[in-house]
């Protein structure tokens, strides 16, 4: 489908957005929607009826063997089916990751484990949702969309025996989906893995690509890299010159290492199935997108053909293997196996692992500084700042936390305490909301009434926005 964007409904305003590059004569070939209220997607739909939507779907968290039976599995892709619905999409991309795990939530994305059980497990359940899309009516769409596993990004460490790369060849030998090679996600693999201690960027990517199941990328995606606002940056040393400890950031510039990486990639005779590239742009000023919009077009405009191609089917894939591969079942071991490797993933990413922080022996990877990083910086930020600082959430009460001398803090290990049980829909915003108020009623009573009022305007205000989409 050409060059895209992929966004987010309201930040920026997508339909300014889209009236900017209207008003500079900016075509965009499509847009990848990133989840929202279904009344949201209709709004768009109908505003933009003249532009092909892929969907990018939330809550779908493959990677987890208790998928079927904690994450309310079956509503969540019978939500995921009517939002594809609204939109007319052809495909659903959802992240290889997870922000819910052994029942504890998180803010942004926690890759795999990188492991060959862990891929065996991530291919069972892709193939599962996969059967499930294909049973649904699709009215006068001829097939059903394609689901796309995308590549996640690291945030400081990775953990796993086998490389980022072979565990999607993997998948993709077991399972009929398509992928997303997100660029920037890459990178941070470069970085966070170690490989640029012994090898410069350009013969990292030489060989990560080689290792790539090129033919099933369907779609690339490049975004922004930078430092995390909430971390101290630190340097590393090694032979070759030390890359900055940049995270995935969609608001911040595309640095042009990611658009070398763009130019190289999309010259690869080995991506015979790329239906689009996607710029990610959720959260981004708008100027600044008009002009990274023109910069990759540049690159791009040799080789990117702007008419649009048939959608690709599952049934391209499956038409490539062995039949007997579709009817794969896994052994209870190792369910049983990636189970426990998950409980124990978590203790190690929230400290909770104490002495044990460094990495169980099996899993072989030297990622200690970064899991340190990780557990001891990024994640609380995460919990107090991210998608809503606290602070300023509940002005109020958080005065009176400081009155009685209750360090914040406390809500981190609140928030960590012990598992819950899943909602039908994944929503980190609300869940803080309700923590929240959980939390004050143990540490200081005294202040429920004031936290609840706060927490019944907010929610409020949240629905509002949710139903509907930006003026």
């Amino acid at each position: 489908m050409g060059l895209g964007l992929s966004v987010d409904v309201y930040s920026p305003d997508i339909f300014a957005l889209c009236q900017e590059l209207r008003n500079r004569q900016i075509s965009m070939a499509y847009l990848e929607i990133f989840h929202a209220a279904s009344e949201a997607l209709e709004g768009v739909r109908a505003r933009l009826s003249g532009i092909p939507l892929a969907y990018h779907a939330e809550g779908l968290w493959f990677t987890q063997p208790d998928w079927e039976t904690a994450y309310a599995a079956q509503e969540r892709l019978q939500a995921v089916a009517r939002n594809l619905r609204i939109l007319h999409a052809h495909w659903v991309n959802q992240e290889c990751a997870a922000k819910e795990i052994a029942g504890f939530v998180f803010g942004t994305y926690l890759p795999p484990l990188f492991t060959g059980a862990s891929a065996e497990v991530t291919a069972y359940q892709a193939w599962k949702a996969q059967q499930r899309l294909d049973q649904c009516d699709w009215g006068k769409q001829a097939e059903s969309p394609l689901l796309l596993l995308e590549g996640p990004p690291l945030s400081y460490f990775a953990m796993g025996d086998i490389s980022y790369a072979d565990f999607f060849t993997r998948i993709t030998a077991m399972a009929p989906c398509g992928l997303v090679l997100d660029l920037g996600h890459v990178w941070t693999v470069y970085r966070y893995t170690d490989a640029w201690r012994n090898q410069n960027l350009e013969t990292f990517f030489e060989t990560f690509l080689e290792q790539f199941p090129l033919e099933r990328v369907i779609q690339i995606h490049i975004a922004g890299l930078d430092y995390h606002p909430g971390i101290l940056k630190h340097s590393a040393s090694g032979q070759h010159q030390n890359p900055p400890a940049w995270v995935d950031a969609h608001e911040a510039p595309i640095p042009e290492e990611l658009l070398k990486l763009l130019a190289r990639v999309v010259r690869d005779s080995r991506l015979s199935n790329l239906k689009g590239i996607a710029l990610e742009v959720d959260n981004k000023r708008i100027p600044l997108i008009c002009q990274e919009v023109k910069t990759v077009m540049g690159i791009l405009e040799p080789i990117v053909q702007s008419e649009p191609k048939v959608p690709v089917s599952a049934r391209e894939f499956q038409g490539e293997k062995d039949p007997h591969v579709r009817d794969f079942e896994l052994s209870s071991e190792t369910w049983q196996m990636v189970t426990r490797q998950y409980r124990d993933y978590v203790e190690l990413v929230t400290g909770k692992g104490g002495s044990r922080l460094a990495l169980p022996k099996e899993w072989g990877a030297n990622m200690c500084e970064g899991l340190s990083c990780y557990a001891t910086q990024y994640l609380p930020n995460e919990i107090l700042s991210w998608g809503g600082d606290v602070k300023v959430l509940f002005p109020r009460t958080c005065q009176l936390l400081d009155q009685n001398e209750v360090s914040l803090n406390l809500f981190v290990e609140f928030w960590f305490a012990h598992p819950r049980k899943s909602e039908s829909e994944y929503d980190f915003f609300l869940l803080k909301i309700h923590l929240f108020v959980e939390f004050m009623g143990q540490v200081l009573p005294s202040a429920v009434s004031t936290v609840k009022q706060e927490a019944e305007l907010l929610s409020q205000g949240y629905a509002v926005a949710c139903q509907g989409s930006p003026a």
